[in-house]
């Protein structure tokens, strides 16, 4: 039988992923908040308070109550075959070692926050999009249909299952600010195709907020949008960036190029998703940075 908490500070937080850029910002808000942190890794020796977890290991859930799952192949890189296997099966197999150690366990985690992207819904132009909306198709939408797939078994352990489908975040430690911010200081800031497609972001700092606030709510479930309220087109994502750190940004890189440079690297930069946060504002999610200009000032200013 599980163990209830009246305080969810005090529970035990279980991450993997934990090394990454958004695994890392999650444990430090995480142990700010006075939780407990256990981090599963591969290299469990290399940072302290860290298990094992692999794709071919049932890791050790023992007195985890709240488990976010955020590991997986990294997702950029130019996508070989080799590279689609293996961004496909670390989000497979991972999630279902998970699942695995969770049906094994005597006292499993009360909830799985399992990340998800907004890829799910695959390129949809200017249609509104909601947790409720039908998924989309492409190699993204399938990688997110998987994985959400894997998550949702748990729910046959009497585990909560949250599917969080994260849009473009941004911070300075990492994600698409990292790769192009450079670009920017340089003055090589660019539109990227036509520059109508619709970006859903949020800050990284959201982001982890929200991830906490799933693990906290025994109300939220299913699919949750971690997007801020506002989206942007790219043209006007360049323009915010370059205004903030006060470049210019005058190129245009063509989508044809784009293609031809990144292959279907390309769609994660020119597909089109105006995704709402409906169910993160309906259990009452505060955003600190619900536009991108807010995200970017905090982040540069």
């Amino acid at each position: 039988m599980k163990t209830s908490f009246s305080n969810p500070n005090s529970q035990r937080l279980g991450i993997t992923g934990g090394s990454g850029f958004i695994g890392t910002r999650l444990q430090q808000e995480a142990l700010q908040r006075g939780k407990q942190v256990t981090l599963f890794s591969r290299y469990p020796q290399k940072k302290k308070n860290t298990r094992l977890f692999t794709t071919t290991t049932l890791p050790d859930l023992e007195r985890i109550q709240s488990l976010v799952h955020l590991a997986g192949e990294p997702i950029l890189g130019i996508w070989t075959a080799e590279k689609r296997r293996r961004i496909l099966e670390s989000r497979r197999e991972g999630t279902r070692r998970l699942v695995e150690a969770i049906a094994q366990s005597n006292n499993p985690p009360n909830v799985l926050v399992s990340s998800s992207a907004i890829g799910y819904y695959g390129d949809r132009d200017h249609e509104m999009l909601d947790e409720s909306s039908a998924p989309g198709n492409g190699f993204l939408a399938e990688i997110a249909h998987v994985w959400e797939e894997e998550a949702l078994k748990a729910n046959s352990y009497g585990v909560r299952v949250v599917l969080l489908r994260i849009g473009v975040v941004l911070g300075r430690d990492g994600g698409i600010l990292r790769l192009i911010s450079p670009l920017f200081h340089l003055g090589l800031g660019s539109t990227l195709g036509s520059g109508t497609q619709e970006m859903s972001c949020i800050h990284i700092d959201d982001l982890v907020s929200l991830i906490l606030h799933c693990c906290e709510d025994p109300s939220i479930e299913g699919p949750i949008n971690a997007v801020m309220p506002h989206p942007t087109t790219n043209s006007e994502f360049t323009k915010t960036l370059a205004t903030t750190l006060r470049r210019p940004a005058l190129m245009r890189l063509p989508g044809f190029l784009l293609r031809a440079a990144l292959g279907d690297l390309s769609y994660l930069l020119l597909d089109s998703q105006h995704v709402e946060p409906k169910k993160a504002l309906a259990h009452h999610f505060q955003f600190r940075y619900p536009t991108v200009q807010q995200a970017l000032e905090e982040i540069y200013l």
